[in-house]
């Protein structure tokens, strides 16, 4: 609310008469109807309590219509709440403000009278309240409320706060005392938007903290708590020195089993935490941006880039997308707010066309058809790298055990298809000639797949379209044609590994077909993009459940 002193002449006006309506209303002066809150009588107005509420409009409307038909009417009952809490709202009601000093519990005492009567401003004053006295000793609570009556924005704020404090929080005295149904309903269901390894095993530790606090009447509860742990989230490393060895996990068959079988998954068969969702992200040239959600096969817009580049790439570095756009002798890098559905641009200059982008640790190695630019996000700092032996255009790059790989493309000064790669050696700054492909191939696609690296289709001396694909083992050296074919050849499609599948979306002439790949199996087709703009590159990221949940049931623009 707007200061007094910052007021024009109206609104202090119209500040001053409430003022003054409120302390008749304390005096009761003029007062035409009471709030009868157990056995306390609450004086009002009627015209200023029909004007700020539906609830009491309609009440008093009622009322006032049997009034006319001869009962006398000056009282009404208001049940299920503090009287105080009741002089308070009236407070608000005449004065937009509250006469007391706040405290987070009748602040959520407010909230419950003005949901109740409909009071949207009153809310969103106990809201902001509660945001800004966020702590780890009433988190918990807040989020039930916010959640209870669909507080969107103190939901998700909390919800944050929860998950950013969980070892706070574990040590309070209000999650301590926690009865058995408020800890299971906090564990099993979505109250933990949890988004990374660390949080989930954080979650172990908030279990046993909880049975531990009375551990003679609670022990018989950790083993269901302990089966809404997401082993399968959490560190190998941590399962074995851990939870492997913790007393209350031994002393259970059931737990001990739990354990011994997420330690014999592969690292493919894991699960991402319970907030997250991976994605694939999707880009055309002209900035469009979507993502497949691969566990349930569901296509989402995301927002527009705000570049007016050509998109050229995309790659992913410590878990954040990057957008490598050029055009004009001017290259532009856009980072994806993953949890605003947004794009920030991060750099604009002059630059050489890049050609593919990929990370290793906290560097984007962006590739150009003769040399590569190396761009930290963290400072917006770029260097540049040695030249490559050939030219390339149409090279396709990838990352693999710290080392960057340009494979095949076109080398325009010499008219030649190439089946070469070249790998950098990030240390020393040099480019080697590795074993060539079996295929002369321009405009592919690749990706790692377990500790090879997949080459998906092309073009031959840019021109046949190629179906066939290979795979490169750095450690024997060797370049091998993969027995499955595409069912659709296709050069300059978008290609990404989920889990256990590669994915490869569009491409020339593709018709917007979309295939998967599992090893040892033949290439599926699994439908078509359902937009008319073909992306052309790709990147998997995990998506805070929040945005998938908030972009379901949209259409995918079309141009």
């Amino acid at each position: 609310m707007a200061s007094e002193e910052s007021l024009s002449p109206g609104g202090q006006q119209r500040l001053q008469m409430l003022h003054a309506m409120n302390l008749l209303r304390k005096s009761q002066t003029f007062c035409d109807v009471f709030l009868m809150v157990g056995d306390r009588r609450i004086p009002a107005h009627r015209i200023v309590l029909a004007a700020s509420s539906p609830v009491f409009k309609a009440s008093l409307t009622s009322e006032l219509k049997r009034q006319k038909e001869g009962e006398v009417f000056d009282e009404v009952q208001v049940s299920d709440f503090d009287p105080d809490t009741i002089e308070e709202m009236l407070n608000f009601i005449y004065t937009g403000k509250v006469g007391i000093t706040l405290t987070c519990k009748k602040a959520l005492e407010l909230i419950l009278a003005a949901d109740y009567y409909d009071l949207e401003n009153l809310k969103e004053f106990c809201v902001a309240f509660l945001m800004i006295n966020l702590m780890p000793s009433n988190c918990l609570l807040i989020q039930m409320y916010a959640e209870r009556y669909r507080l969107n924005h103190l939901q998700e704020e909390t919800t944050y706060f929860i998950c950013k404090n969980l070892t706070s929080i574990w040590k309070t005295e209000e999650y301590l005392t926690m009865e058995f149904a408020e800890v299971k309903e906090l564990f099993s269901g979505d109250r933990l938007a949890i988004e990374t390894q660390k949080g989930e095993e954080e979650v172990f530790q908030g279990i046993k903290a909880w049975v531990q606090h009375d551990k003679e009447k609670r022990e018989h509860y950790f083993d269901e708590l302990f089966g809404y742990t997401r082993l399968t989230a959490m560190s190998s490393i941590y399962i074995w020195e851990t939870i492997y060895r913790d007393e209350l996990v031994s002393r259970s068959p059931s737990c001990r089993d739990l354990v011994t079988a997420t330690l014999n998954l592969s690292e493919e068969e894991r699960d991402e935490p319970r907030g997250i969702t991976e994605s694939v992200v999707l880009l055309s040239k002209n900035g469009l941006s979507f993502c497949y959600i691969p566990e349930c096969g569901s296509w989402s817009n995301l927002t527009r880039s705000s570049s007016y580049n050509t998109i050229r790439a995309v790659t992913v570095c410590e878990g954040q997308v990057f957008a490598i756009g050029w055009e004009n002798d001017r290259i532009t890098i856009e980072k994806f707010d993953l949890h605003k559905n947004h794009w920030v641009e991060i750099l604009d200059k002059e630059g050489t066309k890049p050609v593919a982008a990929v990370a290793v640790a906290d560097k984007i190695f962006i590739l150009n058809e003769r040399s590569v630019t190396i761009f930290k996000p963290a400072d917006s700092s770029s260097t540049h790298g040695a030249q490559m032996a050939s030219v390339r255009r149409g090279l396709c790059g990838v990352a693999l055990n710290d080392r960057v790989y340009a494979i095949g493309g076109y080398d325009s000064l010499q008219n030649l298809g190439l089946n070469t790669v070249e790998r950098y050696d990030l240390v020393n700054d040099e480019w080697m000639d590795i074993k060539p492909m079996n295929e002369q191939r321009c405009f592919a696609a690749a990706t790692v797949l377990g500790n090879k690296i997949l080459v998906v289709g092309g073009t031959r001396d840019c021109c046949l379209q190629l179906s066939n694909c290979e795979l490169y083992d750095p450690i024997t050296d060797i370049w091998s044609l993969l027995p499955a074919e595409l069912n659709v050849p296709r050069c300059e499609a978008a290609i990404a590994k989920s889990k256990n599948k590669v994915f490869v979306f569009g491409g020339t002439y593709s018709g917007g077909r979309v295939e998967s790949y599992e090893k040892g199996k033949e290439w599926k087709e699994i439908g078509r993009i359902p937009t008319k703009t073909t992306p052309t590159c790709a990147c998997v990221v995990l998506l805070p459940k929040k945005l998938v949940n908030s972009l379901k049931g949209q259409t995918l623009l079309c141009d």
